[in-house]
């Protein structure tokens, strides 16, 4: 029985790997023996985002130019590219997913640390494998040991991923079309200060910041 442990980055992945009896390095990935396993256990590890969605004009070429006519965008279904010069990591990481038996999910236990390993795990066409999550709060070796003893059901975690992958595309399609939207019509109205960007978090924070500095500026000394 082969088990895969995916991480989120490096730094994590060694911990994992200096928790266990015994480590070595191979290929770049952590080989471990530790009685908590059966079987070969092979730790890999992502580097944040590996893949992320495709631009406009990758889904259909008219939507390269910045148009009204071609407003809003919605492609048809959401799909995914291998962010660049990340194309060898994620073929080690794919080739290992796809040689396992058990994968055991231990990205970063929040909602980015779902999507990130099960985009990856999509991606590599792994999803029907056995799926386990870890899921602590401390890379201290007590608690990465303990937390291997108790690891969650794939199941329980997943509503996770969806939550997050929701909010990815709730951001690509406010952030593509919004930006289009308002540039276009700024350049209508004589602003030729090139594209403005437009994001579902990025503006009303920055509104925040601007009206709080509105207050500030016209704030007046009283006694």
């Amino acid at each position: 029985m082969k088990t895969v442990i995916l991480a989120e980055k490096s730094s994590q992945a060694a911990a994992y790997a200096s928790s266990f009896q015994k480590k070595a390095t191979v290929a770049g990935n952590y080989v471990i023996q530790d009685s908590l396993f059966d079987g070969e256990t092979v730790i890999v590890h992502a580097s944040g985002h590996l893949l992320g969605l495709l631009q406009p004009e990758e889904y259909d070429p008219k939507w390269k130019k910045w148009s009204l006519d071609h407003l809003p965008i919605f492609p048809e279904s959401y799909k995914y590219k291998i962010q660049y010069g990340k194309g060898k990591q994620m073929a080690n990481i794919k080739q290992q997913l796809k040689e396992a038996d058990r994968i055991i999910i231990a990205t970063d236990s929040d909602r980015e640390g779902e999507n990130i390993a099960r985009s990856i795990i999509r991606h590599a066409g792994a999803e029907k494998k056995e799926m386990k999550r870890l899921w602590i709060n401390s890379l201290e070796s007590n608690e990465i040991r303990r937390g291997f003893t108790e690891l969650l059901d794939g199941e329980d975690t997943y509503p996770s991923y969806i939550e997050a992958q929701s909010r990815e595309i709730a951001d690509w399609l406010v952030g593509m079309n919004l930006s289009r939207l308002y540039t276009i019509a700024l350049q209508k109205a004589g602003i030729k200060e090139g594209a403005f960007s437009v994001g579902r978090v990025q503006t009303p924070t920055l509104f925040m910041i601007y009206k709080r500095m509105k207050e500030i500026t016209a704030f007046q000394e009283e006694t």
